[in-house]
Formats: C-alpha cells, sequence, structure tokens
C-alpha cells in the first residue's frame, strides 16, 4: 500500500484494509475567510500528524515488518498484535473451563465425604461418608487398643536411688523410702517385685483398660473432613495442595488416645508406691521447754501425668514397641524452711508467757511446756496459696486443762457407773452438772494466742456452763461391759487388826469401778496410789527387808494378791508382779502379789476388744475382786512345781500357767517364779 503524494489529492486517504484505523482522525479542510495554511508540502505534513511518523529507509528495510517486501510496516502492526492477544485469551478460557470442570468433577466426587486418600493412624477413611468413616475408624482403633499394652521400667536416675537408699549395714533393713510393689499390690496390671531382684528388676505393665484409654474417633473423622476444604482466599493454597496430597496417599493424619483421668492416676499411684518419693513440708515442732523449731523437709517425686500420657500413646497406637523408662517429675515444697521459721518464731514468742485460768476461787496457771503441747501446727492449702498455721489443739487443751482441774472441772456433772449387785452390769448416773465452762476457755485461748489478739492480760475467767461427765451414759453403753468374766475370793489374813482391817477396805474402795480400755494396762500405782497417811491409811504390819514392822498401809498387800489372781483366773497377761520377801501360807501357792510406793507394783494388760470392769465388794472378813467385760471365754491351767531349798538358805517355787481360746488354741504359756531369801533369826 501506499500513499497519494499529488500534492492536489489533499482530501485523499490512505488504502488498505486499516485505513479507517490508522486515520480516524482527519485533518480539518479550510474554511471561507480563512487564509491558506501554507504549501502542500505542509499541509501533507499536519495531515498526517501523530498517525504518520517519519519513517528512515533502514526502518522501511527492517526485516519482520510488512507482508514479506519490508515497505510500509504500519499496515500490518494492528492486526499481528490484536490476534496474539486473542489466542492467549482463548488458551487461558480453555484452561479456565478445563480447570472448572475438574475441580468440579473433584469437588462432586468429594461432596459430604472425607477426602480420597486420608487416612487416620494408617486407617484409609477416603471417600467415606462421616457415619462411614467414623465407624470404620472407631473399630480400627478399638481392635488395636484391645491389644495393645504399655510397658515401663524406672530410668536410671531411679534406680540408684532406689539403691542408695537401702541400708547396706548387717541389719538390712531398708530405709522404707521407695519400696517395691507387692506382688498384685499395682491395681489392674502393675508387675515387678524389687525385692526378689534389687530395683533394676522393676517394671510394670498396662493395657489400655487399666489406663482407661480410648479414642474418639467421631472428632478424628471431623478433623480429616477438613482436609482440602478451602474456606476462602487465606487458605487456598494450602487447601489445594492438601487435596493434591491426599490423592497421591499421603495425607495419613495421627490419632489421639485420650485416657481416664482416674485410672491414669491409679495406675501412676502403684509406680509411685514402688519408687516414687513423697513431698514433706518443712513444719514445726515444739520441745520440751516451749521452744518451736523447724523440721527439714524434702521435695518429692513423682510419675509425670503429662509425659507419661504421649509416650503410652506411641505404644498402645503401634508407632513404638520398645518399653519406655517412667518420667519423673518433682514435687515442690509448699513449705520452705524460711516461711517455717517466721511461724516458729511466733509460736515460742506466743507461748513464752504463761496463761492463768481461773474459776470462782481455785487459779490453775498453764506453762509454755504444757501450751506447746496444746498446739497443732498445719498447712492450709496447696501451692502458692499453702501457708503453716499455728492454732490451739481444743481436744487436747481441753483435756489438759480438766487434767489440772480435777474433779473442779467436773462441777456437779456425775459419771456413769455400772451396778452389778444383780449378777449383771446395769448403767447408773451419767447425769450433766454445773462447772466450767472449759470449751470458751480453750476457744478463748486460741484467740489469746493464734489469733491476733492484742498483747495484754493472760488471764482467762471461766464461766459457769452445764458440763457432762467424765463417763456419760453413752460412754458406757459404748464400753461392752455386759457380763462377768471372772471373780477371786480371798480372806484378809490372820494378822489382822483394827487397822489392818481399815486400810483392806479403805484399797478396795479406791479401786472399785476402775476401767481399762482395749489394750490399755491396769497399773497399781495409778488406781490405787500411794497409801500413806495423807491418802488416809492406818499403821499396820508390814515387811520391810524380810521383817515385819509397823507403817502406814498395812494390809494393801493382801488386796493386791487378790487383784492379781482374779487376773490370773481371766487368761489376761500379766506385765509386772513380785512375790513378797516372805511366804504369806494364807495366800494362793506360788501366786502372791507384793506392792509398795513406787516399787514393787502390779500391772496387768486388757487384751480384750472390750472395757474391762473391775470391781472389789467385802463383808469384814473376805474380799472379792471380780473383772467384768465381754467374756473371750477362754480356760486357764494352772500348776506348781516343788519347792526347793529351805527357809534357813531361802526356797523357790515356780508357778506355769496356760491360758487357752475358746476353740481350744494355746495363747499363751507363762511363767511366775517366786523367791523367798532366807528367813532371819528372831533377836533375843
Amino acid at each position: 500500500m501506499a500513499f497519494d503524494n499529488d500534492s492536489n489529492n489533499q482530501g485523499d486517504q490512505p488504502v488498505g484494509r486499516h485505513a479507517a484505523g490508522n486515520h480516524a482522525r482527519r485533518q480539518p479542510q479550510p474554511t471561507q475567510g480563512m487564509p491558506p495554511q501554507g504549501n502542500a508540502t505542509q499541509r501533507r505534513q499536519q495531515q498526517t500528524g501523530a498517525f504518520s511518523p517519519v519513517v528512515s529507509a533502514a526502518d522501511v528495510s527492517r526485516p519482520g515488518r510488512g507482508k514479506g517486501n519490508g515497505q510500509n510496516p504500519y499496515m500490518n502492526l494492528g492486526p499481528k498484535k490484536r490476534s496474539g492477544v486473542k489466542v492467549a485469551v482463548i488458551a487461558v478460557l480453555v484452561i479456565v473451563v478445563f480447570l472448572g470442570a475438574l475441580a468440579g468433577l473433584e469437588f462432586g466426587l468429594n461432596d459430604g465425604k472425607v477426602h480420597h486418600g486420608v487416612k487416620v493412624q494408617g486407617v484409609e477413611i477416603g471417600g467415606m461418608s462421616k457415619a462411614e468413616a467414623t465407624s470404620a475408624l472407631q473399630a480400627a482403633l478399638d481392635s488395636k487398643l484391645a491389644g495393645a499394652s504399655v510397658r515401663v521400667t524406672p530410668s536410671a536416675d531411679v534406680v540408684k536411688r532406689l539403691e542408695e537408699s537401702t541400708v547396706n549395714d548387717t541389719s538390712g533393713e531398708a530405709s522404707g523410702e521407695a519400696e517395691p510393689p507387692a506382688d498384685d499390690a499395682a491395681a489392674d496390671g502393675a508387675q515387678g517385685d524389687a525385692s526378689d531382684a534389687g530395683a533394676e528388676a522393676l517394671s510394670w505393665s498396662f493395657s489400655a483398660a487399666d489406663l482407661g484409654a480410648h479414642v474418639d474417633a467421631a472428632a478424628l473423622v471431623d478433623e480429616a473432613m477438613s482436609v482440602g476444604r478451602i474456606s476462602g482466599l487465606d487458605d487456598f493454597v494450602s487447601g489445594a495442595g492438601e487435596r493434591i496430597q491426599s490423592w497421591f496417599g499421603q495425607v495419613d493424619m495421627p490419632a489421639t488416645v485420650e485416657y481416664d483421668q482416674a485410672a491414669l492416676e491409679s495406675a501412676l499411684a502403684s509406680i509411685d508406691d514402688a519408687i516414687g518419693v513423697s513431698m514433706v513440708n518443712c513444719g514445726i515442732s515444739i520441745n520440751a521447754d516451749g521452744v518451736a523449731q523447724v523440721t527439714a523437709g524434702r521435695v518429692g517425686e513423682k510419675a509425670d501425668p503429662e509425659a507419661f500420657a504421649p509416650k503410652a500413646t506411641a505404644m498402645l497406637l503401634g508407632t513404638s514397641t520398645s518399653p519406655f523408662e517412667v518420667p519423673m517429675t518433682d514435687i515442690p515444697l509448699d513449705i520452705d524452711s524460711g516461711e517455717a521459721q517466721a511461724v516458729a518464731d511466733s509460736i515460742t514468742a506466743a507461748i513464752a508467757d504463761p496463761v492463768t485460768f481461773t474459776y470462782g476461787d481455785d487459779s490453775w496457771q498453764i506453762w509454755a511446756p504444757m501450751l506447746g503441747e496444746w498446739t497443732k501446727v498445719e498447712v492450709e492449702g496447696e501451692g502458692d496459696n499453702a501457708k503453716l498455721v499455728a492454732s490451739i489443739d481444743a481436744a487436747k487443751a481441753y483435756d489438759g486443762l480438766q487434767g489440772q482441774m480435777g474433779s473442779v472441772g467436773y462441777g456437779t456433772a456425775g459419771n456413769a457407773t455400772f451396778d452389778v449387785s444383780s449378777g449383771v452390769p446395769v448403767i447408773t448416773g451419767g447425769t450433766l452438772g454445773i462447772g466450767p465452762d472449759i470449751k470458751t476457755g480453750v476457744h478463748t485461748l486460741d484467740g489469746m494466742l493464734y489469733g491476733g489478739s492484742e498483747a495484754g492480760d493472760r488471764t482467762i475467767a471461766l464461766e459457769e456452763a452445764e458440763v457432762e461427765p467424765e463417763i456419760t451414759a453413752e460412754d458406757a453403753e459404748n464400753m461392752g461391759v455386759v457380763e462377768l468374766i471372772t471373780s477371786y475370793k480371798l480372806g484378809y489374813g490372820s494378822n489382822g487388826g483394827t487397822n489392818r482391817e481399815y486400810n483392806i477396805e479403805l484399797c478396795l474402795d479406791t479401786l472399785n469401778g476402775s476401767l481399762i480400755a482395749p489394750g490399755q494396762n491396769w497399773n497399781w500405782n495409778e488406781i490405787v496410789g500411794n497409801c500413806d497417811e495423807a491418802a488416809g491409811y492406818k499403821e499396820a504390819n508390814v515387811i520391810v527387808n524380810n521383817k515385819y514392822e509397823k507403817s502406814s498401809g498395812g494390809g494393801i498387800c493382801n488386796v493386791a494378791t487378790g487383784v492379781f489372781n482374779a487376773a490370773y483366773e481371766a487368761g489376761l497377761p500379766i506385765v509386772e508382779r513380785t512375790n513378797h520377801s516372805l511366804y504369806q501360807p494364807n495366800y494362793p501357792l506360788g501366786r502372791d502379789a507384793a506392792v509398795s510406793w513406787e516399787y514393787p507394783t502390779l500391772v496387768f494388760t486388757n487384751d480384750t476388744d472390750h472395757y474391762i470392769l473391775v470391781t472389789a465388794s467385802y463383808d469384814g472378813v473376805d474380799m472379792t475382786i471380780s473383772i467384768w467385760g465381754t467374756s473371750p471365754h477362754r480356760t486357764v491351767e494352772s500348776v506348781n512345781s516343788d519347792w526347793s531349798g529351805n527357809d534357813k538358805d531361802g526356797k523357790s517355787i515356780t508357778n506355769y500357767r496356760t491360758v487357752k481360746d475358746a476353740d481350744g488354741n494355746v495363747i499363751s504359756e507363762d511363767t511366775f517364779p517366786s523367791y523367798f531369801p532366807p528367813v532371819p533369826e528372831e533377836d533375843d
């Protein structure tokens, strides 16, 4: 195509298919009255304007321009560009349509289902509906758990600690800090016994059931359903990547195992019983002088449940097969030495000065040692909130103050007693009375010492109140004193006299009605006490250095012998008994008992399951000592040896007692030797 260069053809347009496009803007024509605008050449240049750039010969001849002859490149520039864009657009549209169709197909295949290729703990659930996947996964994982177990052993550090805690001396005793479990002490699966093969042999095996292990398949499927799901532009790339991975079976999600808290704690407790170390807080003890001192604490150690759970999960699901070491964690002190020392100092200061209790005209002063005995120190709260709190132990203080007051403390209250006159114990008495309000006094003491009260007068005046007796009717009912166990009758003896009979009967009155709790001792010194003139006893014959002398309390050994023989016939254990230094023919052979303040004394034990009651009755000639309670129905067999020796050189005899239970089984075989020194010659 060529331009017309004739200057007369000013209105000519380029000829060609894109003429209009190349020359859409036309040069305006001159109008009448306007001067000419230069010569023809100038008009041509103006007419071409921006659409007719000057082209050099080199440009015209540049290869690749035009239609093959290299001339007039303008005619083919526009059409060439537009053709490339159209092809590109068409290509993009084709790709988009293809991808859209592919995506639609892919989404259609996985709509409402777990994406194809997705696994959970190796279980293929891709392409399944939520319900199908849940059922399949639950069954597979339950089956896996059913046959799995967790096996654990102590770490080398724990083994070393256990070895070091064993006392390596001839006694062979262990410290007790970490004892091995018994054969079946570890509930539901714990195994091992360090006593047989040392601490190294300790091991435990737990099934999934022992640990309360279970899987929530529904929750796992919910998580699996989210694989490749695209909810917005933010996760487009990651979601698309997951979908691609799933098609190649590369998405295998790990399963999680949940544990029943109580079952897991029980299993770990069985381990702690064997290798754990209990935490001991720093505490406080109060010595006999009333000074509070800090007791050392100890950091504890126990199996760590948070570290244990993932290791157990790996074994239960088969990703790990080797036993693992029990992960341990420290149990830190709640109360350290600094905190304890501060409390100890405050206690020492609080009880340094005495406290005085008054009731009417009577008063009792309580000093630091007893105030210390009445003080208790407890840990309140846990962890960072824990603190040591000192207070008065109400029960100890009540009994202690009551003991200081004696009968005054019970006021007019009457104890419950047992009336045995009918041959059967009958409870009487046990009535309330008016006396000192000890309970309120103890509460006031607590506030005074440890309640933050301001220091001041340390006197507590007890008010009157209704008080209970020492032994209430309910107390007596619970003692189990329901029948006669045995009685023993003994005469006053031939060396009587008015004073002797008086002393015997006073002594019998003193011990009558004495009670002994199960496992406790009946002690002559505690029940009867010192039978001197101050206690109301008169002078009568007593044996001193194998001779008779006059002294207050003469005749009480007659009563002691009666009590000894009653306990002997009841089959009760005799803890302490001494024969006289002179043989007394009126006493049972080899079965006499001598007493004097403070030694010798008479002691026997109540080894039955209920209280026993000792009663005494007399008629001026004979005394009867009876023991009541709940009879164990024992039988007693007794024999004596022959005499050995004589009065001049000294002589001895031995008594043998065999006690059998109700079934005839031997409970005890006891020996009671009696030695009598030579009888001194009469003085001229």
